[in-house]
């Protein structure tokens, strides 16, 4: 009978290439491409189809903490601890424009689901909603008492979700940029949420070791998981809405049935905390990735799941695994919850061993969008621009609505007053080269002319 169970997770793709801890990763929208950030202060770009070749992104001076595609997968953002966020076309040679969103370290960055708006979360405590098209602030979200480590959209993008080291997730109706839930965690603050497909339900990684789905309609909690002997760091919900999957400081990743209220499978094989875990769009497969700086690729293999065989096939795996070192990590779990779910260790597997390190890493040549008022500066470094160069800071605090109001209305004027400057300023940036160093002719024909009746002045005295 064993032919007909249904198929585990298998490791397909093994990668390392950051010098640092990975931070997050997400899948592009049509999965050919895994874009992971890093403490090493950039992200890279994993192309899946070609194995021999990744795009390295190193804009930002400090740790990268949060990366998002576009919906389009048109273009990415990435948000890090030298408070910037950046939105660059995912290809060697692109447009990047950036703005420095927050007064402290951006933890988050999340694009709606129409790609017209931008969610981020600070150390500043608060969260920030944006216009991509003209990074333009819209309004802020303050009633977190300490850092904000995510903040993400709902599935339909009219609901969006926050989690804070005050221990709350908080849930803003975006119509109305009212609070509309509140939910209190008395353990440990939560780092890292993810919403339902269906859009009804949140579920939260929290510091105590623990997992939590509450349902955001009724205000409350649903299912409780303690499946890791350490803080869970991130988590993912399947596209069917059936599975949860999610990583660890305990090095482990699980994947939960949400149907059965059980974990199903524990993977190991990382060496240090597992930070980021991420579905592709049709859940065929995940990634993990962690402070090891190695990146996984498996085929989840979920579509074949049978909850009825389940209970034969963890006996059956379990008399069959005869390794304690694939197991130590879990006995502490183990003892307390009863776990059950299939071990499976791949660092035996050939995609393990087959690690995909001689590929060639290509670094990205990004120029700054001329069209843009941010990034209109990017063009003007000649001496004869170089007085007209300010920076503008759109890190704006609001404490109220009307405060909201009022700054979306400033930058709107800053805005208009920047793109008149970069209008006049743009006919001499465009002519290049040739009209700069005619302009320099003038002004040396300019000058002695001046020396001259300065001259003719002295004789004449």
């Amino acid at each position: 009978m064993e032919h007909n169970m249904f198929q585990d997770p298998t490791l397909e793709r093994h990668f390392t290439g950051h010098s640092g801890a990975i931070t997050q990763l997400r899948f592009s929208p049509d999965g050919q491409q895994i874009a992971t950030s890093s403490m090493d202060t950039t992200v890279i770009l994993w192309n899946l189809k070609q194995a021999a070749r990744c795009i390295r992104f190193a804009s930002h001076s400090e740790p990268v903490y949060g990366v998002s595609w576009s919906p389009k997968g048109n273009f990415m953002a990435s948000c890090s601890q030298d408070r910037t966020v950046k939105i660059w076309e995912p290809k060697v040679r692109g447009v990047s424009a950036e703005f420095l969103a927050h007064g402290k370290p951006v933890r988050s960055v999340d694009f709606d689901p129409t790609g017209q708006l931008l969610l981020t979360a600070s150390d500043d405590k608060s969260a920030k909603l944006w216009r991509v098209s003209r990074r333009q602030f819209i309004s802020s979200f303050t009633q977190q008492t300490n850092w904000v480590r995510a903040a993400k959209f709902s599935p339909n993008g009219k609901l969006m979700a926050t989690v804070s080291d005050d221990k709350s997730l908080r849930i803003y109706d975006l119509t109305t940029g009212e609070c509309v839930r509140t939910f209190t965690e008395e353990r440990a603050s939560p780092r890292q949420l993810a919403w339902h497909p269906w859009g009804n339900m949140v579920a939260v990684a929290l510091g105590c070791n623990r997992i939590k789905v509450f349902d955001v309609v009724n205000s409350q909690l649903l299912q409780l998981y303690v499946v890791h002997s350490a803080p869970v760091n991130d988590l993912a919900f399947h596209p069917s809405g059936n599975f949860l999957l999610s990583g660890s400081d305990d090095k482990t990743i699980r994947i939960l049935d949400l149907l059965e209220g059980r974990p199903i499978y524990t993977l190991t094989g990382h060496t240090d905390a597992v930070n980021a875990v991420a579905f592709d769009h049709n859940g065929n497969k995940f990634a993990t990735a962690g402070s090891d700086r190695q990146l996984f690729i498996w085929q989840s293999n979920l579509h074949t799941y049978d909850a009825s065989q389940f209970d034969e096939k963890s006996m059956a795996t379990s008399a069959a695994d005869t390794s304690g070192a694939s197991r130590t990590s879990f006995d502490a779990v183990s003892k307390t919850s009863n776990d059950l779910s299939i071990r499976i260790d791949p660092r035996e597997s050939a995609a393990y061993r087959a690690l995909d390190e001689h590929f060639k890493v290509v670094e990205s040549e990004h120029s700054k969008q001329p069209q843009s008022p941010m990034s209109y500066l990017s063009n003007a470094t000649s001496p004869k621009f170089r007085d007209h160069a300010k920076v503008l800071d759109v890190s704006l605090e609001s404490e109220s609505c009307s405060d909201c109001c009022s700054c979306a209305a400033q930058l709107d004027d800053m805005n208009n007053q920047m793109m008149q400057l970069e209008q006049r300023l743009r006919p001499r940036v465009s002519s290049g080269s040739q009209l700069l160093s005619q302009d320099d002719d003038d002004d040396d024909e300019e000058e002695e002319q001046d020396e001259q009746e300065e001259l003719n002045a002295e004789d004449e005295r």
